[in-house]
């Protein structure tokens, strides 16, 4: 591994409280794979320009006897990880989009868990280039402690510009707004308007979400994978709308939350990006601006989950959770990286397919999931990655659901 430090600035930055309940959470990214050349000079010039350019992605989490925890950048010593692998003559086969690997091993140690980096040596960016002599997988993986979603795909997007354009980096400064107190004090402000009930529920989630993920039985859990179109996406979305008032903003999004809740549910729960919610938080935030929303279906729709009812939570944000723990099984949480996704970097060519990064040393074990949950992100321009797990039976009505509307391939594994 090489690493790629920041020239001469020295900093210091605080993490917010927000940020550092991120901990628990792994190194995240996806594998970019494309056919043309990638060149590795070229790809180190723009990572030495962005870390010149946001000195924290280069930094070190530092955590003294009770103090707030910190990322210290030092100049010349402390850097992003640079991991180039020639995979020479080894087959590379990314035709099955649900069986595509990412061909690298974790021999380079990098931390399973965020807070694993905590007072080590340790980068909170890596970027590793492999190749074989048809494809180019470039690969961005950054700790959940500094950044999420909208963080990630922001800088894999500038990482792409500053590969194609030497002066993409000096003509766009500053790339990222780092001002951490911002997301405490939303919360802050967002936890003043609370119930009591929901105050003791905000206080007590992160120990509650501990236990019930220690103590959760998988016995009879399913986990659903397919491939959507955008055709099918559509098709979801025709099908499920049903509004009062053609005006109210509707998206694909509220639509499939709605196509996949198949069963009655108390409550159901989605990360939000506030970066575009007007609530004084930049769009080029940097750090954890993603929280959880949680709301209640009506029992006058018997519980069913309406996109009616997601649309509202959208645009009030009326309880705002940083964990929140799974009381019963009568929930649903869903998660899209979709919107994130609008730019695919092409890195001076066109991008083949995006999937989330695995180490192939290291397999995920699909049903420790501590939520029933779905998750979808973009695959390619006009596919995606759906993720459905759940209990037997609830899996069952979806995979009906999803053959009704005419999807060939669904992969189901159970406990």
């Amino acid at each position: 591994m090489e690493l790629i430090t920041n020239n001469n600035v020295h900093c210091e930055y605080q993490l917010s409280k927000f940020d550092s309940k991120m901990g628990i959470c792994p190194y995240y990214g996806v594998i970019n794979w494309y056919k043309h050349r990638v060149d590795s000079q070229r790809l180190k010039i723009a990572i030495q320009q962005i870390v010149d350019s946001v000195p924290i992605l280069g930094g070190r989490l530092v955590k003294q006897l009770f103090s707030p925890l910190k990322v210290v950048c030092n100049p010349q010593k402390s850097g992003i990880g640079f991991i180039y692998i020639d995979l020479d003559e080894q087959e590379i086969n990314i035709d099955n989009l649900l069986d595509a690997k990412t061909y690298v091993r974790n021999e380079f140690n990098i931390p399973k868990n965020s807070s694993d980096a905590i007072n080590k040596e340790t980068p909170l960016v890596y970027v590793i280039l492999n190749h074989n002599q048809n494809y180019y997988g470039i690969t961005l993986l950054i700790n959940h402690l500094i950044a999420d979603g909208g963080t990630y795909f922001k800088l894999l997007e500038y990482l792409s510009q500053a590969y194609e354009d030497p002066e993409y980096v000096p003509k766009s400064e500053p790339l990222f707004t780092i001002d951490f107190h911002k997301i405490d004090n939303f919360i802050a402000a967002g936890f003043k308007k609370l119930s009591w009930k929901d105050k003791i529920l905000s206080s007590t989630s992160f120990i509650v979400f501990i236990l019930t993920s220690l103590f959760q039985n998988k016995n009879n859990w399913s986990y659903l994978e397919c491939i959507l179109t955008k055709e099918k996406l559509d098709l979801i979305k025709s099908r499920s709308k049903n509004l009062s008032n053609e005006e109210s903003a509707y998206s694909t999004n509220d639509a499939l939350f709605e196509f996949l809740s198949v069963i009655p549910i108390k409550r159901f729960i989605f990360p939000c990006n506030l970066r575009y919610k007007n609530v004084g938080i930049a769009k080029n935030y940097l750090g954890n601006a993603e929280a959880l929303v949680l709301d209640f279906t009506k029992p006058e729709n018997n519980y069913m989950l309406k996109h009616t009812d997601v649309r509202k939570s959208v645009n009030q944000l009326s309880r705002i959770y940083s964990f929140v723990p799974t009381f019963n099984g009568k929930y649903i949480t869903h998660n899209s990286w979709v919107k994130l996704q609008n730019y695919l970097p092409g890195f001076g060519g066109k991008l083949i397919m995006q999937k989330f990064f695995e180490f192939d040393d290291m397999p995920k074990d699909l049903l420790s999931f501590t939520s029933k949950y779905s998750f979808i992100y973009r695959l390619t321009e006009n596919k995606y990655l759906l993720i459905y797990i759940n209990l037997k039976n609830v899996v069952s009505q979806v995979e009906k659901k999803l053959v009704n509307l005419g999807v060939e391939e669904i992969i189901i594994k159970t406990s």
